[in-house]
């Protein structure tokens, strides 16, 4: 589908057109719900819990942006925002998006290694998973060899590879620590040749209990406050708050 226009009503935003170019009418994806008109009516793309935590002017980091439909709305809010897609034909595509938002995209995966591999990357899309050249880098050192502003918010969702990408956020976590607001695949296993998916810790992943360790409060998809012990059964939307800035609301 060419385009489709979707109206963005949200926080202190009324009635907002936002142009989506070159939908797919298949896959798994956020498409089908532009289309529809029902995007921003999904409870993961309810943003105005975490408005309430950022002030206007915050830096967001959209990691997993896919075309969009995160980094639009904070842009709109008055964030400032840099979106993080690996995917050629969806980074080609958030760019064309986000356009006229001044966003930052940037054409790259996040990992827990820097390196460049042409492989198969779990795209969201409805296809044979083509082969593509995907640049992954650690977030720490991209940040620094960029002089990106360090962020007050970080959105992830990355289909399982989180359990790699946060070894490559250690800066972040421990000295930066922004919050978080993760789309957390619990026990992923990709089926993508190429794409690793969700890594147990067993086997080298992330441990996620680190969140509460390094004094983050945990809170899930409905705004409640949940033990650590909660990231050992399910996946979900989750948002890690450091505790500093619990106190300071």
């Amino acid at each position: 589908m060419d385009k489709a226009t979707i109206n963005y009503r949200q926080h202190q935003i009324t009635d907002h057109e936002i142009v989506f170019h070159d939908l797919l009418e298949t896959g798994m994806n956020m498409d089908k719900h532009i289309i529809s008109g029902t995007a921003f009516q999904r409870p993961d793309h309810n943003f105005q819990p975490l408005l309430r935590l950022v002030k206007k002017g915050s830096v967001v980091y959209d990691l997993g942006s896919y075309i969009g439909t995160f980094a639009i709305p904070m842009a709109i809010e008055g964030m400032e925002v840099y979106a993080f897609e690996g995917f050629p034909d969806n980074y080609e595509r958030c760019k064309k998006n986000t356009e006229p938002y001044n966003v930052t995209n940037f054409q790259v995966a996040v990992s827990n290694e820097n390196y460049t591999v042409d492989s198969k990357f779990n795209n969201c899309m409805d296809n044979e998973y083509e082969v593509r050249t995907i640049k992954y880098v650690r977030l720490d050192d991209f940040v620094k060899d960029n002089n990106l502003p360090d962020p007050t918010l970080v959105k992830m969702d990355i289909e399982g590879m989180e359990t790699l990408a946060l070894h490559g956020m250690t800066n972040l976590l421990e000295n930066v620590r922004p919050i978080w607001s993760m789309g957390y695949h619990f026990k992923f296993y990709s089926t993508v040749e190429g794409y690793p998916g969700w890594i147990d810790v067993k086997d080298g992943g992330f441990d996620f209990k680190k969140f509460s360790e390094l004094g983050y409060l945990i809170f899930d998809e409905f705004g409640r406050r949940v033990p650590p012990q909660i990231l050992d059964i399910r996946g979900g939307e989750f948002t890690f708050i450091p505790k500093e800035k619990i106190k300071a609301k």
